[in-house]
């Protein structure tokens, strides 16, 4: 890409940070949603590009904001993921681990996948391809232990709290290693591993749309994905079927999901998280943490952001 979009799109993350920030804690989950959902969606459309978007969670919910099919000013064609407010139930009630994402790549480069479980295995680039889908856990978590050359009981292994994980965390505690347990974000959690700082391999159900965007994290940061789609009955799998995958054993890696290093990938953190600091308000404004990564230099930044309330921002 000629533009470093990944540049371009923090601002849009920014104002949702920003926006969900401000109704964080008042226990309004509907409402935060969807005004965070509507400053992405603004400040997005000033992007002097034609974007499609892939991948919404919430595409056809009545009761949510809907992005729009095609974003932007037009120009150059992209394809455009967001997550305006991952966490949003968390950020509602003045929990951890809420933060906006969004991406954008060259046209047509990111599978468009169905609304519908994924299981995932992410690790970092120090560990690479040693796991496997297909391996019992306590297999998967030796082997990053091995990569890593740290004692089993040195692995830490981020999983969402849920009660469909019970038998997978029972597991993993049976062989020693450390369980860092996650209300919601599983984004964040797969970029905790990814990098390495706070978890070293996140494992366990999510959605694939998330699936994809952490894909796309990986493709700018490097590391090792593995995803299944979970597919309970006939209905899911015509689901499928729109999406182009007629292959319901398929296991997906990031390769599969974003076929182009022509991406870009930012994030702003709302509540303090596995991976960025929430927004911090001052006495006329507020702080962000945010990232950046690009696909084509494997550049990653960090950066944080003062806004002054005094200058509203224009969408």
């Amino acid at each position: 890409m000629d533009t470093n979009y990944g540049m371009e799109i923090v601002r849009a993350t920014e104002i949702a940070a920003l926006t969900a920030a401000r109704l964080q804690g008042l226990g309004n989950h509907a409402g935060i949603l969807n005004d965070t959902r509507e400053a992405i969606t603004k400040t997005l459309n000033r992007l002097i590009i034609e974007g499609s978007i892939v991948n919404d969670r919430f595409l056809g919910r009545q009761e949510i904001f809907q992005l729009p099919k095609v974003i932007g000013r037009g120009g150059q064609k992209m394809d455009v993921m967001a997550v305006a407010l991952e966490a949003y139930h968390s950020a509602a009630d003045g929990r951890n681990n809420a933060t906006s994402f969004a991406v954008i790549a060259r046209e047509g480069s990111i599978q468009s996948v169905p609304n519908l479980s994924m299981y995932k295995l992410v690790v970092g680039p120090e560990v690479g391809q040693v796991i496997d889908i297909n391996q019992p856990p306590i297999v998967n978590v030796k082997r990053v232990a091995r990569a890593l050359r740290k004692y089993t009981e040195n692995v830490t292994v981020c999983i969402l709290n849920q009660t469909r994980h019970q038998q997978l965390i029972n597991e993993v505690r049976s062989c020693g290693a450390r369980i860092k347990l996650i209300d919601e974000g599983e984004i964040s959690g797969c970029l905790a591993a990814i990098t390495g700082e706070k978890a070293d391999i996140y494992m366990g159900y999510g959605f694939a749309p998330e699936g994809a965007l952490v894909a796309a994290a990986i493709s700018c940061l490097g590391g090792y994905f593995e995803g299944r789609i979970f597919y309970e009955n006939d209905r899911d799998r015509a689901e499928a079927l729109e999406h182009g995958i007629d292959d319901f054993d398929r296991i997906f890696k990031v390769e599969d999901l974003v076929s182009s290093k022509e991406v870009a990938i930012a994030a702003t953190g709302i509540t303090d998280g596995e991976f960025l600091e929430g927004v911090r308000f001052t006495s006329n404004g507020a702080i962000t943490s945010s990232f950046i990564a690009r696909g084509e230099t494997r550049t990653y930044r960090k950066l944080e952001t003062r806004h002054f309330f005094d200058y509203k921002p224009v969408f």
